[in-house]
């Protein structure tokens, strides 16, 4: 009961941090212990860290939104698993046609490591928007709004993307923060419009699918579908990072004026 008061005494942006510290702690020591790197270990420290915070506040882990509970939440997920890999192709497009590149076919696709790549990526998306757009977001969002939520929630998830045990430069890390924030905003997007998880779940999990399967540079050069052919003195890294700027604001704009996205109830009823 102590616990629980003193919990709820906590201001908000204190929960939050004290929340990503102790991701980010658990992360570092993952990459140290390889017995620990798994996704399953960032998760449940996720998880329990939710479950805990959201006790002492007298919810249920339900309520962060990443449950599906009508046709409505499925029809979201699937929009979003659609748009998702229609937007990485076209930032591969893009970027392949910019850069003088090819793709040549491998001649095969293998269903079984194909099926194992889909519940790979829909996990981790999972994991992802419910770590990062679950408790910290839905907080900050409740008690800062939208704009100081999005915001807040770019830097640990571009923290994310590092490799915290390995020597990055300054531009480097400013680089990840801009590439990986736009990323965020866009799946925080997601949930505004929604108020559920399962839009930025699925478009996560379409992006990253498609993703793995399309090489886009030279340090990605082959998949199980593909394989790219570059010429590296015709190669620009701007050429990947303005497709993707530019693909990711159009989808921001096509998501917030979308009429065929539906919120759920409880966001319809204001709960």
């Amino acid at each position: 009961m102590e616990r629980k008061k003193l919990i709820e005494r906590l201001p908000v942006w204190l929960r939050v941090s004290i929340y990503f510290v102790v991701i980010i702690a658990a992360a570092y020591i993952a990459s140290a212990i390889p017995v620990l790197d798994s996704i399953f270990f960032y998760f449940g420290i996720a998880l329990l860290l939710s479950f805990l915070f959201l006790k002492a506040e007298r919810k249920p882990l339900t309520s962060l939104g990443f449950v599906p509970t009508g046709a409505s939440d499925w029809k979201n997920f699937f929009y979003g698993l659609g748009w998702g890999i229609i937007a990485l192709l076209t930032c591969a497009a893009l970027t392949i046609g910019l850069n003088g590149s090819h793709l040549k076919f491998n001649g095969r696709v293998d269903p079984v490591f194909l099926l194992i790549l889909v519940l790979m990526h829909v996990w981790s998306s999972f994991v992802q928007e419910f770590t990062y757009r679950g408790y910290p977001f839905q907080s900050l969002l409740k008690s800062y709004g939208p704009w100081v939520a999005q915001l807040a929630i770019t830097l640990p998830f571009a923290i994310m993307h590092l490799k915290l045990n390995a020597s990055i430069t300054w531009q480097q890390f400013l680089m990840t923060w801009l590439t990986t924030g736009m990323g965020s905003v866009l799946y925080g997007l997601c949930y505004l419009k929604t108020g559920k998880l399962i839009l930025p779940i699925g478009l996560h999990f379409g992006w990253n699918l498609a993703q793995s399967l399309v090489p886009r540079s030279p340090d990605e050069s082959k998949t199980m579908l593909f394989t790219l052919s570059q010429d590296g003195q015709y190669y620009q890294p701007l050429y990947v990072l303005l497709p993707y700027m530019g693909v990711t604001v159009i989808m921001m704009v096509l998501i917030w004026r979308s009429n065929t996205l539906e919120a759920t109830k409880e966001k319809q009823n204001g709960t």
